[in-house]
């Protein structure tokens, strides 16, 4: 089932009164909707050691969108949306072939909200954390591997730019 998130900071009221005992909902003015689909749940974030067991750690992208929203961080859910809704259509078309693609494991940022290829490819066998490809921040980042329903894992797959930057 998909997810819509409304995006938005500030809230404007609802003319329709609450049915007994229910909170009223504030629909924010000027929100926008992004559609979350099932898949995003297929986009595991791996947690860190020290975050293993806990239970508020989000275990895939679709549960790390609700989070940003929560955490009133819209602008962090919508890069995420936009980032991984960018990888998906890379699978479901292919590459274009006109490009040059990037692959490897992807990391999410939860700084930013960026999904991608961290800067650091080499660095993270090595044993550093990975910094984001999109601000740079390793302070809070989380791989995130890509896995089939029969296990297969999947490489996170984006187009390069002339300059060498990750799109």
């Amino acid at each position: 089932v998909a997810l819509l998130v409304l995006l938005a900071a500030e809230m404007a009221s609802d003319p329709t009164p609450p049915v007994d005992g229910a909170e009223p909902f504030h629909v924010p003015e000027g929100a926008t909707s992004v559609e979350v689909g099932k898949e995003f749940a297929a986009l595991k974030v791996v947690p860190k050691e020290d975050e293993k067991g806990d239970k508020n750690f989000p275990p895939h992208l679709h549960a790390a969108v609700e989070l940003f929203c929560f955490v009133k961080r819209p602008e962090c859910a919508k890069r995420l949306v936009d980032r991984v809704s960018g990888y998906l259509r890379v699978l479901r078309e292919g590459p274009d072939g006109k490009g040059t693609n990037g692959m490897g494991q992807a990391a999410v940022c939860w700084s930013c909200g960026h999904v991608g290829l961290p800067k650091n490819t080499d660095g993270i066998s090595k044993g550093e954390l990975a910094r984001c490809g999109g601000c740079g921040s390793d302070d809070q980042t989380n791989m995130v591997k890509v896995t089939q329903p029969d296990g297969t894992v999947i490489p996170w797959i984006e187009l390069k730019t002339k300059d060498g930057d990750k799109r």
